[in-house]
């Protein structure tokens, strides 16, 4: 056996033991645990931006319903339910503001129309949105 020179003369001594992968990886799982509330708090805030989105979608669609609308009296009061992509109930309603005039005289006009949406689980409100509808006749 050739000895050289600084060497101690033990072949075994290259690498890792067990007890340093130990160690590492006790830091290791020290640290994914340390990490895992951002984790869970991301996959919530992800969820609840979805449903955001949803109702978003929800209130646009429904006013530009409204806007289609070129009669006063087309323009009507409306609820639906809507089940989004999570599972989660939306109860979209669109209410108008004020009765039609019956003189004829008193159009055009605008129409005050709002429309919102609410979770049926928790009963809170997702989004909301209010504008005013030109109607040309009754």
């Amino acid at each position: 056996m050739t000895v050289f020179p600084g060497s101690s003369g033990r072949r075994g001594d290259a690498g890792f033991g067990l007890i340093e992968i130990a160690v590492s990886m006790f830091l290791l799982g020290l640290l994914a645990v340390a990490f895992l509330p951002f984790l869970v708090q991301g996959v919530k805030q992800s969820s609840a931006n979805g449903t955001l989105a949803t109702a978003t979608q929800l209130v646009n669609r429904e006013t530009e319903n409204a806007r289609a609308q070129t009669t006063c009296t087309g323009l009507t009061a409306a609820t639906s339910t809507v089940l989004d992509a999570r599972g989660v109930t939306l109860r979209v309603t669109r209410t108008v503001g004020g009765t039609c005039p019956t003189p004829a005289s008193s159009y055009p006009m605008t129409v005050p129309v709002a429309v919102t949406v609410v979770r049926t689980d928790t009963g809170a409100q997702v989004a909301a949105a209010k504008t005013l509808i030109f109607v040309a006749v009754r």
